[in-house]
């Protein structure tokens, strides 16, 4: 574990769900950015699915001394943000969001997905009485709902802004990266297709072509997580088969019970390089296409 651990210094995880939020979280925003630090993170993105994590970002960052880890907020467009709503988009922007998710638990697919498939997702701490929306976001035709386009037009003014494709379905984020590349946005992540998407080998390296990132997540192959679902020769694969010019390595930790985030991607780390992962590799898609994306 010497090296993986080593290989944090100046690792940048775009993926984090740390608290407050309406999912019970292992940790707080604060002392995630004060673990990233202590690791050597050069960066941390915060995802939360109910609220922009901006507003949290932007404090932790006028606390902490700026030779320390940044932390970057973001918004995921679910329901409780309006979904695919152009004016919490352009604020959360403005509060400087690095991160933009399709929607992700109001999508319909994620309700699918984790509903007798056998995948575990945390549920909320609290009972909802409201319904949650499952959003489809291409029509019959399989192209984007106008709604959806709308989104896509404002982050193409903003090319310092990440499009993340969020939980939807195969066809769902191939039409958001299609179109995005369409309408020239720059920053492009397929969040964690080989889990709940169901992207086959073949989409990843039509989208990686079309500049798109592929994201491999560490909570769901690293073994005793309690989100482990797919097995970490797919990963391997993955990487082998796209190339790490291509893919960013995030934990997606933070789970109440799971363990600390950085701790969860340590362990990832060094399952890759018991596989025969190489340091350069794993600095091109924990460092360098990060840091590309984020613009640091």
């Amino acid at each position: 574990m010497k090296k993986a651990r080593e290989l944090l210094e100046g690792f940048i995880d775009m993926h984090i769900h740390a608290g407050p939020s309406l999912m019970a979280r292992e940790i707080d925003a604060w002392d995630m950015a004060l673990a990233a630090s202590a690791a050597g993170y050069r960066a941390v993105v915060i995802k939360d699915h109910h609220i922009p994590s901006v507003a949290a970002a932007r404090i932790i960052n006028s606390h902490l001394p700026l030779t320390e880890t940044r932390v970057f907020g973001s918004i995921a467009l679910n329901s409780s943000v309006g979904g695919l709503n152009p004016k919490a988009l352009e604020a959360a922007i403005g509060f400087g969001a690095a991160v933009v998710w399709m929607p992700t638990v109001s999508s319909l697919n994620h309700a699918v997905k984790h509903s007798g498939h056998g995948l575990k997702f945390p549920g909320t701490t609290h009972a909802a009485t409201v319904p949650e929306p499952e959003y489809v976001i291409v029509d019959d035709s399989g192209q984007l709902i106008p709604d959806a386009y709308t989104i896509l037009e404002i982050m193409a003014r903003h090319q310092n802004v990440v499009l993340a494709t969020g939980h939807g379905s195969r066809d769902e984020v191939d039409a958001v990266i299609r179109a995005a590349a369409e309408v020239g946005i720059s920053r492009i992540v397929a969040t964690h297709p080989h889990y709940m998407v169901d992207a086959t080998d073949d989409d990843l390296l039509s989208w990686s072509s079309l500049n798109a990132f592929i994201e491999l997540n560490a909570v769901i192959s690293v073994p005793d997580s309690k989100f482990f679902c797919i097995p970490l020769q797919r990963v391997i694969d993955i990487i082998h088969r796209v190339g790490p010019e291509h893919i960013i390595i995030s934990s997606d930790y933070g789970q109440k019970g799971n363990g600390n985030p950085v701790e969860g991607m340590e362990t990832f780390i060094a399952l890759l390089l018991e596989n025969g992962i190489g340091e350069d590799d794993i600095r091109i898609m924990g460092q360098d296409n990060p840091s590309y994306l984020l613009g640091i």
